[in-house]
């Protein structure tokens, strides 16, 4: 969690100079989890957009019942083990959109972190994803950075000092834009954007940011009295608007902690996939069906890389199988059936997660806890 404020009065000064940052580590976060009811009215600067984005985009995500597959009943493409975002492999006769997509799919390797305000974090993958998007942006490229929104944390504006209404015990006073009836949060990618921000108000007075679990967001925006959530408010046209019935559906299908996506997004470390192995044990994911093009036949989705290793392709969230634009329905899959399928499989190499990037190959070896679960059931 990090905090800056903003004590000057002129509209031309910057938010923050680096080196007035200050970090609250220490802070207790419990102490950091709720918003105001009572938000401050932050008066928009210019007209707030429109939601282009509606629930109906979530085409069959959330299902928590589905038929039984198998395997066996689908037919694994060929896939680099080293570029794993590549394969799209679906069950048999699953048709492939020629179309070439550029949202949401990203690099298969985490991005470098940056801070655009010393001491203060960016959500790289957020940000990167919104300069992809244009005004008319697509219902899958909005969802895409939606997708993208999941890894990390935002950062919230709150009018007045942040670390003094913590402090105090009292709930953040965060800023909000109106627009007639309707009253929407602020979210960030960034200090950078949030100091952005600042500077479009015509009086400013004192604001602070401070860094939250983006579920932690979402929560507050469903909780509260708001239409929706605006994600860098300052940035237009690369800034969008989440309905909050939309970050609702999100959130019932997601991991509150996030774990195996904070993983993935996460720099490589050698033991990286162990963790992610032993976070499956015990984490719901996702896999990929198809009817197979109407044939009855339906399967798992799966990719061989050209050595012959087949992997399992692994979900964080909904979200990341519509990601990949395959038509492919995402099914909830727990840590018991994963193991069950492994140790059935035993020519299954290991798995592949959110193929769309970033993403990580977790091999066999690496997923004993998971495997583990499998005996367990067997005495």
């Amino acid at each position: 969690m990090a905090l800056f404020s903003r004590r000057k009065k002129s509209a031309d000064d910057a938010v923050t100079d680096p080196a007035e940052t200050a970090d609250v580590d220490s802070l207790d976060e419990s102490a950091n989890d709720g918003a105001s009811e009572s938000a401050n009215d932050h008066a928009p600067t210019e007209e707030a957009p429109s939601i282009g984005i509606s629930v109906q985009a979530f085409r069959g995500v959330g299902a928590q019942a589905g038929p039984e597959v198998s395997l066996s009943e689908s037919e694994p493409a060929a896939a680099s083990p080293t570029t794993p975002a590549a394969p799209a492999a679906a069950p048999t006769g699953a048709p492939v959109p020629p179309v070439e997509r550029r949202l949401p799919l990203a690099s298969p390797t985490p991005p470098e972190q940056t801070e655009t305000v010393a001491g203060m974090k960016d959500n790289v993958l957020l940000r990167e994803a919104l300069t992809e998007i244009e005004k008319g942006a697509t219902n899958e490229q909005l969802l895409g950075v939606l997708r993208q929104a999941l890894q990390g944390h935002l950062y919230i504006r709150v009018n007045g000092d942040a670390r003094a209404q913590i402090s105090e015990g009292k709930p953040l006073s965060v800023a909000v834009v109106r627009d007639g009836e309707r009253q929407f949060m602020l979210g960030f990618s960034s200090a950078g954007a949030v100091r952005d921000s600042v500077q479009l108000e015509k009086d400013p007075t004192a604001t602070s940011a401070v860094a939250q679990p983006v579920t932690s967001v979402f929560q507050q925006v469903v909780s509260g009295d708001f239409a929706g959530l605006i994600v860098d408010n300052a940035s237009a046209p690369h800034r969008v608007v989440f309905p909050t019935e939309l970050l609702q559906k999100t959130l019932e299908q997601a991991d509150v902690d996030m774990t195996v996506k904070s993983l993935i997004a996460a720099p490589r470390q050698q033991d990286s996939a162990v963790k992610v192995g032993e976070a499956l044990a015990s984490t719901r994911m996702w896999v990929a069906v198809n009817d197979g093009a109407g044939t009855g036949q339906v399967g798992i989705a799966e990719a061989q890389t050209p050595d012959g290793k087949r992997f399992l392709q692994l979900f964080s969230h909904p979200l990341e199988v519509i990601a990949l634009g395959r038509g492919d329905r995402p099914l909830p899959f727990e840590p018991l059936q994963l193991a069950k399928l492994l140790s059935s499989h035993t020519d299954m190499a290991g798995v592949i997660i959110d193929p769309a990037g970033p993403t990580m190959i977790v091999e066999r070896d690496a997923l004993s806890a998971v495997l583990i679960l499998a005996i367990d059931l067997d005495d």
